[in-house]
């Protein structure tokens, strides 16, 4: 009785529980400075509400001195709405993201259980059990809250394809609308293509022609939240519009720009990882049976999925772009594992587990060999051991994504943060004092202005605009070790006074996080550092310099 009673419970609140589940496993650590990042987080997502706030002004987002006026301005102003609440820190920026990882594998609760009349529960933990939300849920970036908007405009949208009311099509509109205000058309296309995609797929041109009042008066509030924005920055800044033609042409956007299909279809299917190989075998099915209704929905999702890949074959653009896809693939994946049975369905899964073991083994032993995250490291072996006896001994689903979900959560939130990417030294702040910071010739530290609680100045020596504000600047700057000389060699060409402060260690990413050790890194150096049990010698330096405006060409003391 007991039990039937807790089932009924979780079968009306499973999309509830999946977000709660989400959020516990995204939100550890999210607030240590060494936890994985990416440029474009600390660079432009921390930075921007900073320098906002700094200015005093809400409206208009600000980074480097300049309005910021490539991206809308939604999440900037949820971080400096947090930043206000929580202060500027870590836990402050990343929550959004948090929230919106878990927020996406409920929405992929919420469709598979619309679509298929069933439990959303397996197609949440895949959803959950993806790299691209393991990692995405864990910074302030744009792409996964688009990925949750968009995809909660497109169950509005088929609640209100089943039931015809008029409400479901204006909550879709506003969700659209707020996902146009996170960054720019993009969602509207992604909705595009799987609105029209079930007109063709799943036949409601009907349904749609009789309703054409309903969409004119959504259409017309969707409107009403997406236009303001843009139409007042236009008005306050006359280049607006400049600005936004050369964002689209740095995509290559309007031109011809073939890119390889297996990069792109490699890209997408890359995102759920470990689930790229039933995905394959979904949209394979999917499509050999396009024309048995019985698998329409499934068309459907198939269809939504590569039309919105498709642009991408002619656009530059990062695989994270085509983060909304993840619903569409994650829901298909959990339609093509429950419906079928047998050698395929086990081989299937069984590879894609053991390709997640292959890659989470070495580097578990990896940092073990060096004494980062020992406990966590071995926590994490136990755990691949166990995801390998679910899927091999029991073979059920659930289980098996769930136990996926918590392996990357272990290894995100815990075992990657203790190899101390990104770390600085615990009295930098206090060294710096309340003076002015700048980077020189790179992004690092890349955790500075987190720390700081201000934003940091970039300065480029290629720059004239730049060398100009060095010239005028006073406080500390900052750089790695290859620029050091070049910046002592421009500052006495400029006259500018300058005194070396410190310096420290640390790993930092270039690129991609995998590559995070000294650029000159020998295989000498490699061999010291297995034989100690040592990363240390393998470590990037950061300098860091006292600029002053006494300019007697002076060298450093």
């Amino acid at each position: 009785m007991v039990l039937s009673s807790l089932k009924t419970v979780m079968g009306r609140h499973e999309a509830a529980l999946i977000f709660l589940l989400g959020v516990l496993l995204l939100l550890p650590r999210i607030w240590c400075e060494t936890s994985i990042t990416g440029q474009d987080e600390y660079w432009l997502s921390f930075r921007t509400p900073m320098e906002t706030l700094e200015r005093g002004e809400w409206f208009t987002p600000w980074v480097n001195g300049e309005p910021r006026l490539k991206k809308p301005p939604l999440l900037y102003w949820a971080i400096l709405l947090t930043y206000k609440l929580f202060g500027i820190n870590l836990f402050a920026a990343r929550i959004w993201g948090v929230l919106s990882g878990a927020g996406l594998a409920m929405s992929s609760c919420l469709l598979y259980r619309i679509l298929f009349k069933k439990s959303g529960i397996l197609a949440g933990l895949i959803t959950l059990a993806t790299i691209s939300v393991a990692i995405d849920g864990r910074r302030a970036m744009l792409d996964l809250p688009l990925a949750f908007l968009t995809s909660m405009a497109i169950y509005f949208a088929i609640r209100w394809g089943t039931s015809g009311r008029q409400g479901w099509v204006l909550v879709s509109a506003i969700s659209l609308g707020l996902s146009f205000l996170v960054k720019g058309p993009v969602g509207i296309v992604v909705f595009a293509v799987g609105a029209l995609g079930a007109l063709i797929v799943l036949e409601k041109w009907s349904f749609v022609l009789l309703r054409w009042s309903q969409i004119a008066l959504a259409s017309a509030l969707l409107l009403a939240i997406c236009l303001p924005w843009p139409l007042i920055m236009a008005y306050l800044w006359p280049n607006f519009f400049e600005i936004v033609d050369g964002e689209i042409a740095a995509r290559h956007l309007g031109t011809v720009h073939f890119r390889s299909p297996f990069s792109i279809l490699g890209g997408a299917l890359g995102l759920i990882f470990p689930w790229s190989l039933i995905m394959i075998a979904a949209l394979v099915h999917s499509l050999c049976h396009a024309r048995e209704r019985i698998v329409r929905k499934e068309l459907w999702l198939t269809v939504w999925f590569l039309g919105c890949v498709a642009p991408f074959f002619f656009m530059e653009a990062f695989a994270r772009y085509m983060t909304p896809v993840v619903p569409a693939a994650c829901v298909l994946c959990a339609s093509w594992l429950e419906r079928h049975q047998g050698k395929w369905k086990g081989a299937f899964l069984g590879i894609s587990v053991s390709l997640m073991a292959v890659i989470s083994i070495p580097f578990c032993l990896f940092l073990i060999w060096f004494g980062h995250g020992v406990l966590i490291g071995v926590l994490c072996l136990i755990f691949v051991g166990l995801m390998l006896w679910v899927t091999f001994a029991m073979g059920d689903v659930r289980l098996v994504a769930l136990s996926v979900a918590l392996l990357l959560a272990l290894i995100m939130g815990g075992l990657y943060p203790s190899l101390g990417i990104n770390a600085m030294p615990a009295g930098l702040d206090k060294i710096v004092g309340s003076s002015p910071v700048a980077s020189y010739n790179g992004s690092q530290p890349s955790m500075l202005s987190i720390r700081l609680k201000r934003s940091a100045v970039r300065i480029r020596s290629f720059d004239k605009n730049d060398r100009r504000r060095l010239k005028d600047f006073q406080g500390f700057v900052f750089m790695g070790e290859r620029a050091a000389k070049g910046f002592e060699t421009l500052c006495r060409e400029l006259g500018i006074h300058f005194q070396k402060a410190g310096q420290f260690k640390s790993f930092y990413s270039r690129e991609a996080w995998i590559r995070f050790v000294r650029e000159d890194a020998t295989r000498d150096d490699w061999e010291r550092a297995l034989k100690t049990h040592s990363l240390e010698g393998l470590k990037p330096t950061i300098h860091y310099y006292r600029v002053t405006q006494k300019r007697n060409l002076l060298s450093t003391k």
